[in-house]
């Protein structure tokens, strides 16, 4: 097996989630824009990052698939379009998949951050067995 590669996840407050999708990192937290300059990250938004894949499956043709169709109507869902638009991936040098020692550091400074308005951090690894699949019905 390939070296497993990781990510960090936030969750914020309704009230920021619109300025964070604007990139106006300081209106969640002051500190946070020098934690993510550190290792070049950004904050993507789930929902956006979704929305933007469905996007691309449409212009390739790529429809006839079971992450499309589960993607699409993950965005499609107003109760879950409202969960992932304050839902952000950190994203290093533009990938959202990176070592573990980075997504380790993301994960203690943002904690250390204490910041409310930060509601949850989670970090993933690229394991396919701790990553949730499509489900039956959109095979």
């Amino acid at each position: 097996m390939s070296e497993l590669l990781y990510q960090v996840r936030i969750d914020v407050t309704e009230d920021i989630a619109q300025e964070v999708r604007n990139k106006s990192y300081f209106k969640l937290n002051e500190y946070i824009d020098a934690i993510l300059l550190k290792v070049d990250a950004e904050l993507i938004c789930q929902f956006d990052a979704f929305n933007n894949f469905v996007i691309e499956c449409e212009k390739e043709n790529n429809t006839n698939n079971a992450l499309y169709k589960w993607t699409k109507d993950t965005i499609e869902n107003n109760v879950k379009k409202k969960k992932y638009l304050k839902s952000f991936t950190v994203y290093v040098k533009g990938e959202q998949l990176y070592e573990k020692k980075t997504a380790d550091y993301l994960e203690s400074e943002i904690k250390k951050l204490n910041e409310k308005k930060i509601l949850k951090i989670n970090k993933y690894n690229s394991d396919p067995k701790n990553n949730p699949q499509p489900p039956k019905k959109y095979f």
